[in-house]
């Protein structure tokens, strides 16, 4: 019978019995604690998770985790009553068989299984009634840079996921196995430890309340620790944390020797170059799932009209809705203009979260199936929440495309699929960014539209050391010459074949498409160590000839460890399922599994799994509780749960901006004579062929600008950004008047001074526009820069 009488503490599920009748279980799940530590680009992420059996029969705890998609999970451990169990890496099949062949003989027992690249299963079977344990999983990180911080992301909770009809896969059973709830199942602690070689300036998260760091110097580093302001949390959203230093521009090159006398060498750079930007075909493919409904959805709004009106001039667009069902704005994708702009703001004013489920296979075909528009290279920009089961596939698909398509990624929400989106920009040779409520979504759109308009530097090559070749361009053709004495073919070549993949290929072996701005990472297993005053040179060729850059090797550069050495390996486990597994399975499995065990790491081929010596004395049989994950914050109400509601909050987008490239058009004396004194001689100019004499100072104007307005925001920018005509100008608008902070009437009189030309009044308010942002909205930069550069002069 049902324990419906039990004395309930803490958080309890609501459960139906065998005989339907509803009882409440304790949730066997009571602590999660974060550990932390942060050193240069490179983080260690300890979960603890603690459990216990609060009910009068043996159980099974079932948890799905969530980690970083690219994290090397290379650590789990296990302490039941205090005493610590051995756990070790072993092939996924066999660690299976232990773990259930323990359970069957009343043994408590642990296990960890991938279930995808960012999502793992926890088990703990036959936890015997009182008992409690404790679980730790360890996981390394490669950080990025975003607008010169380094960020730091831990998903704490996996989001429902759309599973399509096509989708039978084991993980797809699996994912659609994940129970979730909308409380947290426990509250989550956290301790952030930060070194850097230089000085961190803050420690700051969009997503979470941070206590004030403390700072002190530890040897060669600064330290900077922080915890939860409140020490708790949910666990209902991604963590997000920027940390700001000069460290993420540096470049760095470390040689890791273990104790078996292995070397891997890293190489770390963030690159700053800018190219002529070309003309491209934009497409952008917007998530309207039921999923994206409520806040995902107005960021995907938002995020679009930022692209719309920072498209080039000259270039076509089209936009596709995509959710159990595709449409297109256009038939075909249009010339950027202006009947084409207002088409597209007016129709995506009305986009909502309205198709049913994700299907983002299907259009990401048609999009790619599309015949090529001649002298335009095509980027296709993803807007998605990507909660799908089928996220391999859709990879898979980016990739035998990328030749002709770039595609750039933009995940919303906040516990966006990270393994689909970070993925799909991999393999289409783009980038990927996130953005989720309280962090500013302009800059990053801004960001991934600068890099489409960069030719793509995808011929990129490292040299691992004086001595060594090029590598980076992938897989070799070889050609085998016939030697036969025959008549038919001798001395011609008879095949082509490819270089074995394997373990001292560098990783990625072919290096991805490099950004200004956006950190690059390669290993390199070495057949013997580097020497101080060795180099590492990267070499990239592009439209405007080559770029080469070489990094020394210094006395600091070697340190001793395994942690480089299983980053190495997860990187290169990654490469083989993205790129190597489709054409030999078997091959690639082998490579997989081998990496796994001995390297100490979880994947698809390799679990961890420990089981206590001690048999229970429990005869009851054992039942099984799912740890439900908590629903993401402002969920909508897609996959078919009928009973959620999607809550909304207001996003101001006021983070302050990172530096970027100096405006091509100087019209702050345009704007001077708007608001030049009473009684002031207004100022000339020369425009379009009318020579007129304009002088006044750069102090004068930006005085003057000064009493427009006290303040500007980034909300003020991208509202005078939604006014701009296709061309570029903007029109002589009250409305773009009061966000100046003038009269329009007042404007207008200044432009007559110089010309009274009725045609002259956009030019005029054109010029007062981009005089406002240049002056006013500096720290703004990175947001109205595109802009401002369209060719309206």
């Amino acid at each position: 019978m049902p324990f419906h009488k039990n004395e309930l503490c803490g958080m309890v599920y609501l459960c139906e019995g065998l005989d339907r009748l509803s009882f409440y279980s304790p949730v066997p799940l009571v602590s999660v604690q974060v550990d932390v530590k942060v050193v240069n680009f490179t983080a260690q992420v300890e979960v603890t998770q603690q459990f216990v059996n609060r009910e009068r029969n043996p159980i099974e705890c079932v948890y799905f985790f969530p980690v970083e998609e690219e994290a090397a999970v290379v650590d789990f451990t296990a302490e039941l009553e205090g005493r610590k169990i051995k756990t070790q890496i072993k092939e996924k099949e066999a660690a299976r068989e232990e773990y259930n062949q323990a359970v069957k003989n009343r043994q408590t027992a642990f296990l960890l299984e991938e279930t995808k690249p960012d999502i793992f299963e926890i088990k703990v079977g036959h936890l015997s009634p009182g008992a409690g344990c404790k679980i730790k999983m360890t996981y390394l990180s490669e950080l990025p840079v975003e607008e010169g911080k380094t960020k730091l992301t831990i998903p704490t909770t996996v989001a429902p996921r759309y599973i399509p009809m096509s989708d039978g896969s084991p993980e797809a059973t699996k994912i659609a196995s994940i129970e979730h709830d909308f409380n947290s199942p426990v509250q989550m602690a956290m301790n952030l430890e930060v070194l850097m070689q230089t000085e961190i300036s803050s420690v700051k998260s969009p997503s979470h309340l941070l206590a004030e760091p403390t700072r002190k110097r530890f040897k060669d580093y600064f330290e900077a620790k922080v915890k939860f302001a409140g020490h708790t949390t949910n666990m209902d959203r991604d963590m997000i944390i920027y940390i700001d230093t000069e460290e993420p521009n540096q470049p760095k090159v470390v040689v890791e020797k273990n104790d078996e006398g292995s070397s891997v060498a890293m190489l770390s750079f963030v690159p700053e170059f800018k190219l002529k930007d070309h003309q491209v075909e934009a497409v952008f493919l917007v998530d309207c799932s039921g999923s994206m409904s409520g806040q995902s959805m107005k960021l995907a709004k938002e995020a679009l009209q930022v692209f719309l009106h920072s498209l080039p001039v000259n270039s076509f667009f089209n936009i596709i809705l995509f959710g159990s069902s595709f449409q297109s704005l256009f038939p075909q994708s249009r010339k950027y203009d202006d009947d084409s702009l207002k088409d597209a703001k007016d129709s995506s004013f009305g986009i909502s979260a309205n198709l049913g489920g994700t299907e983002i296979y299907q259009p990401l075909q048609h999009i790619f199936q599309k015949p090529l528009m001649a002298g335009l290279a095509r980027q296709v920009f993803v807007l998605t929440d990507g909660q799908v089961s089928n996220s391999s596939a859709c990879i898979e698909l980016v990739r035998k495309n990328s030749s002709n398509n770039r595609v750039f990624t933009l995940g919303i929400g906040s516990s966006a699929d990270r393994h689909l989106v970070k993925g799909m920009a991999r393999a289409g040779m783009g980038t990927a960014a996130f953005t989720t409520q309280g962090e500013p979504i302009t800059a990053k759109v801004i960001n991934q539209l600068k890099n489409a308009l960069q030719p793509c530097i995808s011929d990129v090559s490292v040299k691992w050391g004086n001595t060594n070749p090029l590598e980076g361009g992938g897989e070799v053709a070889v050609e085998i010459v016939e030697t036969k004495k025959t008549l038919f073919g001798y001395g011609k070549p008879k095949t082509k074949t490819e270089t074995k993949f394997s373990i001292r290929s560098q990783v990625p072996s072919k290096i991805p498409a490099i950004y200004d701005g956006s950190r690059l990472i390669a290993y390199k297993l070495l057949d013997k160590t580097m020497d101080v005053n060795d180099e590492i040179t990267v070499k990239a060729k592009t439209t405007e000839g080559d770029l080469e850059v070489s990094l020394p090797i210094c006395k600091d550069s070697f340190i001793q460890g395994n942690c480089l050495h299983q980053l190495f390996a997860r990187k290169m486990i990654q490469e083989v399922e993205e790129k190597h597994e489709q054409e030999n399975v078997d091959e690639s499995k082998k490579l997989i599994t081998a990496l796994g065990l001995k390297y100490n790491l979880a994947s698809k081929y390799t679990s961890f799994v420990g089981v206590d010596e001690k048999h229970g004395n429990s005869g009851t049989f054992m039942v099984t509780r799912h740890v439900k994950n908590q629903m993401p914050q402002n969920t909508g109400s897609g996959f078919g749960f009928s009973g959620l509601r999607s809550s909304s909050h207001c996003v101001i987008d006021s983070a302050p901006r990172s530096k970027g490239f100096a405006a091509q058009t100087d019209c702050s004396a345009m704007c001077a004579s708007a608001l030049s004194p009473p009684g002031a001689a207004a100022p000339a100019m020369s425009y379009g062929g009318m020579q007129e004499s304009l002088e006044l100072s750069n102090t004068l104007c930006r005085s003057n600008i000064s009493s427009i307005k006290g303040q500007s925001s980034s909300s003020d920018v991208l509202r005078l950004t939604m006014f701009q005509a296709a061309n570029g100008s903007f029109p002589a608008q009250a409305d773009i008047a009061n966000i100046l902070g003038v009269k329009l009437e007042k404007v207008l009189e200044a432009g007559k001074t110089i010309n009274s030309d009725e045609n002259f009044t956009t030019t005029w308010m054109t010029a007062v526009v981009v005089a406002f942002l240049t002056e006013k909205c500096k720290e703004e930069k990175d947001v109205w820069e595109l802009v401002v550069e369209k060719d309206v002069w």
